[in-house]
This record gives structure tokens, sequence and C-alpha cells, in this order.
């Protein structure tokens, strides 16, 4: 499987076989997805010895406008050019399947969202996503959520907000995480959900993309989008 994640600052890469990683490539600029993607792949495939891809599989998100749209573009065209299914796997999912390992009951993963505010998502102890993915401030989030054990480096940044128990902290996912996500669906039998909304549309936000993704783990790939855009219609 080739995975691809382009849902923060970072570029990564990867090709797995089962549980074996073949290749992984990493490449940190925010503004740099576009340029060093495909030299990535390149350089990843001739490592690994050009295995046959059977599958795709990128990060959607929630992450930055383009930086998402880089890798999932790009994702759609592989499939299409391999021939192959392609499979869109939740940042925050990607990291509580991570973070599950350490946790014997339920817990939360966030993001940077920036505004001085978190994208975020609440799991079983299994890894199972029971609400989210939400952009908010930590604040703003219910008492009972906020004392659960929470993962992801942003998480610690807010901990007065965030009055649960220090969890370990789990970075960003990237194409390894990714892979394994979708690698580990699979083995499970799941296939791609159709989603009950565009998830490719900015706005969707008051927990309608929460309520979209709700029991779904494979994805569409498509941007996760959770926040309203900046720009706004002039007024005539």
């Amino acid at each position: 499987m080739l995975a691809v994640d382009t849902a923060s600052a970072a570029t990564s890469v990867a090709l797995l076989d089962g549980d074996d990683l073949l290749a992984h490539e990493v490449h940190v600029d925010a503004r740099n997805h576009a340029e060093v993607l495909a030299v990535m792949v390149e350089r990843a495939l001739s490592t690994a010895g050009r295995p046959r891809i059977t599958a795709v599989a990128c990060g959607v998100g929630p992450g930055a406008y383009t930086g998402l749209r880089v890798g999932v573009s790009s994702a759609q065209a592989y499939g299409l050019g391999w021939e192959v299914p392609v499979y869109g796997v939740c940042s925050l999912d990607a990291m509580a399947l991570a973070a599950s390992a350490a946790v014997t009951g339920p817990f939360a993963c966030a993001i940077d969202a920036r505004r001085r505010e978190i994208y975020w998502a609440q799991y079983e102890a299994s890894g199972v996503r029971t609400q989210g993915p939400f952009v908010m401030a930590p604040s703003a989030i219910d008492s009972s959520v906020r004392e659960l054990p929470w993962f992801g480096d942003i998480a610690m940044s807010y901990a007065e907000q965030l009055h649960g128990t220090s969890a370990d902290t789990v970075p960003f996912p990237d194409a390894r995480d990714v892979g394994r996500f979708a690698l580990h669906h699979l083995a499970l039998g799941q296939q791609v959900n159709s989603t009950a909304i565009e998830l490719s549309v900015h706005g969707h936000d008051l927990g309608a993309t929460a309520a979209a993704l709700t029991g779904r783990s494979l994805l569409q790939p498509l941007p996760l989008y959770v926040r309203r855009p900046d720009a706004v219609e002039p007024i005539r």
C-alpha cells in the first residue's frame, strides 16, 4: 500500500506491506507540499524496489485547505493511474489508533486548528470514534470530555482548559499511521462507506460533518473541512 499525508506542515509518504514498512519519506515545509510529494513517492518506490501497489491511503484531515488538497488529489490520481482503490483516513482517527495502546477507557485526541482552537474527537478505548471531529476553543468543550485523557501535542498546550489527565504525547500522524490505520480496518473486512454530506465543501460545521462520519472509519478520499471559510461573498 502507498500512503500519503499532507494534512500538516509535513509531507509524508510510506510504502507498507502488511506490518512491514518498506519505505518512508518526510519533508517539513507548510508551503511546499505540491513541489515535493511526487518526488518523494518516486523515491520511496525506488527504495522499496518498485513493489506492486494494490491500494492507496491518504490523510484527509482535518487540516489546512491547500495542503489537504495536494495529498488527496495526488492519491486520487495514483489510484486512477494504477486502477486501485483509494481510502481516506481522518487524521484524528489515525492518531487514536496509536494512542489506544496506552489507555483502558475513553479518551480524546486533538490537533492544532489555530485561532486558539483545536480539531478534536472522542474515542473508546479500542480507538473507535464516538463523537467528532469538531473544531472549537478547548474551553468550549463539554466538561465531561475535558476531563478525559487527551492525546496530541496541541492538547498539552491547553492543559489548563483540558482538565483531564496528561496523557502521553502522540505526534501528528504521518503517512505511516495513515497506512497502518487503513490496513488495520481493511483486515477487519471494512470498506469505504459513502457519506451523507459532501465533505469536500466548506461550512459543514455545527456537528453536520461529525454526524455524517459517525460509525465510519475508511472514508471517501475527499478533504475533510470542519471549519467555515474565512472568505465571504461581497455585498452588492
